[in-house]
């Protein structure tokens, strides 16, 4: 195996993500498809495009005790060789409870790819390098899913190819982490801590998590059911899921320099809940009639700040000391959110009978997340006041 440096490194990992996102995205991608010859209804394709994240509320809490005892390559494999045969079997699936299992396989791997990438990127990227590295791996996977939405609905009838497609990308990035990011486990690592936090800490530490949870479901929600939402309206499977696209390529722009820019104004909170209360107005102009590639193309640049801000208040809710078992806590609940809240997206689109309703629960959705990060706001307030004394 050869030896690279650690940004060649980054880009193998953006590699398996956008393999991971181009999976994820690819129910939704061909959901109108898939309604009748695998699921039975919209809440059948809305629990299988949250059975992808249901395994990480099972592995967010061990995963940190597997890295630390397997190493950070070898998890990268097996989170990416679950991810393969589950999308293997879910393409050759009869029938929908089949189809599940197969996509509870592939997520539990794209949980433990989640974690691995996120725990490497930390430990070979420190100070001003550090933001730029984890925009590259945070928009590898809207990457993913844009292309699902551009690629996956030209299969057709076909649907089958396209999840065996979603399914090869995967053992392509198996193939290229098995070539470049080592496998050994580290010979410095130690057993990890006991799980704890500190009493303050909790209160915080849920309420972002649910953030995260709400503010992600919403964007899930968008991209699952928008398809099916323009093939509704009018369009082609296929023009749908080109239009739907925009969504994922209008938030690579500001994934990686809108936190940083809000950061740089000085007043984060509030730059993420503009960003999210424009997002639900988007939505909306969308159900009333504006154009959909302008609605959309804004809705997606401005999802982009939200992510970054939120993830780093997360490092200001946890101590050094608290912090690996505290984002076990927030990527459980950010996987219980994306378990959950698509399928009542399409149980309201089966109760209503209306293609817009999961977009008015998109927009629900948001509207939470700005009552949490209110809640968020008011707890660092005394915080503030003691740096501030300080």
């Amino acid at each position: 195996m050869v030896r690279l440096n650690r940004w060649a490194e980054l880009v193998l990992l953006g590699f398996a993500r956008i393999s991971m996102g181009l999976q994820f995205q690819a129910v939704g991608a061909l959901g109108p498809l898939l309604v009748g010859p695998l699921v039975p209804d919209y809440t059948g394709l809305g629990s299988l495009i949250g059975a992808y994240s249901l395994a990480g509320v099972v592995l967010a809490l061990p995963a940190g005790w597997l890295l630390a005892r397997f190493g950070d390559g070898r998890i990268l494999r097996l989170g990416l060789l679950l991810m393969t045969l589950g999308g293997l079997a879910m393409a050759a699936a009869p029938g929908f409870w089949s189809a599940m299992a197969g996509r509870l396989v592939s997520g539990g791997g794209s949980a433990l790819l989640t974690i691995a990438c996120a725990k490497l990127v930390l430990d070979r990227f420190a100070g001003r390098s550090l933001a730029p590295a984890m925009g590259v791996m945070l928009s590898a996977w809207p990457i993913g899913i844009a292309l699902a939405l551009l690629l996956l609905p030209l299969f057709g009838e076909a649907w089958r190819m396209g999840l065996l497609a979603a399914a090869l990308l995967c053992a392509a990035g198996l193939l290229a982490i098995a070539w470049g990011v080592p496998a050994e486990r580290p010979a410095a690592a130690s057993a990890p801590r006991a799980g704890r936090l500190l009493p303050g800490e909790w209160l915080p530490l849920l309420t972002v998590g649910a953030l995260w949870a709400t503010y992600n479901a919403a964007y899930a929600v968008v991209l699952g059911f928008l398809p099916a939402f323009l093939v509704a309206a009018g369009e082609s499977a296929a023009s749908a899921g080109a239009v739907a696209s925009l969504v994922g390529w209008a938030i690579l722009p500001l994934l990686p320099l809108g936190g940083a820019l809000a950061e740089r104004l000085g007043r984060p909170l509030l730059a993420c809940g503009l960003c999210m209360a424009a997002m639900a107005a988007a939505l909306l102009a969308l159900l009333a009639g504006a154009p959909s590639a302008l609605a959309l193309i804004g809705f997606g640049l401005l999802a982009g700040p939200p992510a970054s801000l939120i993830m780093a208040l997360l490092g200001r809710v946890l101590s050094a000391e608290s912090r690996a078992f505290g984002v076990g806590i927030h990527y459980m609940m950010f996987y219980g959110g994306l378990a959950l809240l698509p399928p009542l997206a399409g149980w309201l689109r089966d109760r209503t009978g209306s293609p817009a309703a999961p977009m008015l629960g998109a927009v629900g959705f948001l509207l939470l997340s700005l009552v949490l990060l209110a809640a968020i706001g008011w707890q660092l307030r005394p915080a503030q006041r003691l740096a501030r004394m300080g």
